[in-house]
């Protein structure tokens, strides 16, 4: 029985106020009746998440936790004690994180990010918010998985003076530079990112936009030629836009928004007009 994961186990009595099952472990395990899958009778097999509701008490459920063991997963908090504070991770009982193992002080209702782990008397799940030594180093072939443009998933986990700190593909940890974002990011939103670059100390360099000019562009052109159908067919942007004005409205850097414009205007899709830019 593992404790914190999906398990498959039989039946071995059920009745109207009670399911139990033998998942391999010392005990058989609870679930509750009203859970059982429909039709499912004494002698079957069926698949069930298991966790701890105390030290010594396991319990199963067919209700799918928002993260399972060794995962990463943004939170809710419902309770902040002075022992440490639940987070709903989907089940009847809240995730608990230790004191010990809060890296900022949260309030219900916030998000915080963690990752789940085992408890310290490996007999169950507990959450940690301090996970900086919990990623997975890059594999030996990185440099083929992950190569410059490769899309991969972030959370957003902190922030520091470099930008924003990211968990990549729920294994890795990344960095989104501060110059780079153009949007407001979030703690415990995902985002579709991409590579940008392997560090020799084991981290990634990501960023939100495919890299180079080509690339860049191409994403580009989209964004604001959909801004421009939104907007009536006009834009008052144009190349003396100050930067911060293209990034509040575009969510890009002036200088990909000129080469863009550029690309756009000697198709003959849009008007560069003194005032801002039109559809054609």
């Amino acid at each position: 029985m593992q404790i914190g994961r999906y398990n498959s186990g039989k039946i071995v009595l059920l009745t109207p106020k009670a399911c139990f099952l033998d998942l391999g472990g010392e005990a058989d395990v609870f679930l509750p009746p009203f859970e059982v899958p429909e039709g499912a009778a004494k002698g079957d097999e069926i698949e069930v998440f298991v966790y701890n509701t105390s030290a010594e008490e396991f319990r199963a459920t067919t209700v799918k936790p928002y993260a399972v063991l060794g995962e990463f997963a943004a939170l809710q908090v419902t309770e902040v004690t002075s022992f440490g504070m639940f987070l709903d991770w989907g089940l009847q009982k809240d995730l608990f994180v230790p004191t010990r193992n809060i890296r900022t002080e949260l309030k219900p209702g916030e998000t915080a990010v963690v990752k789940i782990v085992t408890d310290y008397a490996g007999k169950g799940v507990i959450g940690t918010s301090r996970f900086d030594d919990l990623f997975e180093p890059l594999p030996e072939n990185a440099d083929t998985l992950y190569k410059v443009n490769a899309q991969v998933n972030l959370i957003v986990y902190g922030f520091s003076k470099l930008g924003a700190r990211v968990i990549v593909d729920q294994k890795y940890s990344g960095l989104l530079y501060r110059g780079e974002i153009f949007e407001n990011l979030r703690i415990g939103e995902q985002y579709t990112g991409y590579i940008k670059k392997l560090r020799e100390d084991g981290l990634i360099d990501a960023a939100l936009q495919p890299q180079g000019y080509r690339a860049a562009t191409k994403d580009a052109t989209d964004i604001i030629l959909v801004a421009l159908e939104n907007a009536g067919g006009f834009l008052p942007l144009h190349d003396k836009s100050s930067s911060e004005e293209i990034k509040r409205v575009l969510l890009m850097s002036k200088k990909v928004f000129k080469k863009t414009i550029g690309g756009l205007y000697r198709e003959k899709k849009i008007a560069i007009e003194e005032n801002g830019i039109r559809l054609l």
